[in-house]
């Protein structure tokens, strides 16, 4: 799909292979990508499907049209990834949220680690990001961020599901991944700390989860770097995506 060109469609606003873009959309498509009516789009819903549609009616508020193909989980890794990070800098936490989400992450959960310096939060921006994100991309599932939470909080709702734990100090490398996880493993729960690392007392707590404990090398990694060379090994050697 190299003419790819994504708008945002809300899922109610399809009926019976026809939908409507909303206003927001709408001025993008006509103002700024300056598309015209019989041109072929793209539309993702955020919740896992792609659509290829064209242009039938334009107006200033509103753009109209026929969906011609349906693409169900449409530029979606087959094993779902939850990334939990410690939160940072919001202009690096800014970049590990856009980037996480371009690389397939499914749910963001940033977390007030020991050694997080206490910063403010801006929700809201973190979710515009995330959505335009995800259109740039061209996947179709638009990834959920949650509201800041300890690292106790977050390990109590890993319930079943593996935890990969991204520490310098552990022997086992990336490639030893694929043998300590289940077989068909098809959602798992990664953790990247801040820059300070992790505490004593937050190992202790990962132990306690039976994580999985993996190097990415000898080089001390940035949060954010270590957050795209996570999820891109992963998804390569988990899933072949």
């Amino acid at each position: 799909m190299s003419d790819f060109r994504s708008f945002f469609v809300n899922p109610n606003n399809i009926d019976n292979n026809y939908f409507f873009l909303d206003e927001i959309e709408s001025h993008h498509l006509t103002n700024v990508v300056r598309l015209k009516i019989y041109d072929d789009i793209y539309l993702i819903d955020g919740e896992g499907i792609a659509y290829k549609a064209i242009i039938e009616k334009i107006s200033k508020e509103k753009v109209s049209g026929k969906i011609t193909e349906v693409f169900p989980e449409f530029g979606e890794p087959v094993c779902k990834i939850d990334l939990a990070v410690g939160i940072i800098k919001p202009s690096r936490m800014q970049w590990a949220i856009e980037k996480s989400t371009e690389c397939g992450v499914d749910n963001i959960f940033p977390i007030q680690m020991d050694r997080s310096i206490k910063r403010s939060f801006n929700l809201e921006r973190y979710k515009t990001i995330i959505k335009s994100s995800a259109k740039q991309c061209a996947r179709s599932r638009i990834p959920n961020i949650n509201q800041p939470q300890s690292l106790s909080d977050w390990l109590d709702i890993q319930i079943n599901m593996p935890i990969i734990v991204f520490s310098q100090k552990s022997k086992n490398n990336i490639f030893d991944l694929r043998d300590l996880l289940p077989v068909d493993c098809d959602k798992l729960s990664l953790i990247i700390g801040p820059e300070g690392g992790f505490s004593d007392h937050e190992i202790s707590l990962f132990n306690n989860y039976k994580s999985i404990f993996i190097s990415l090398g000898n080089r001390r990694l940035r949060t954010e770097s270590a957050v795209v060379s996570a999820i891109s090994i992963i998804n390569q050697l988990i899933t072949g995506d």
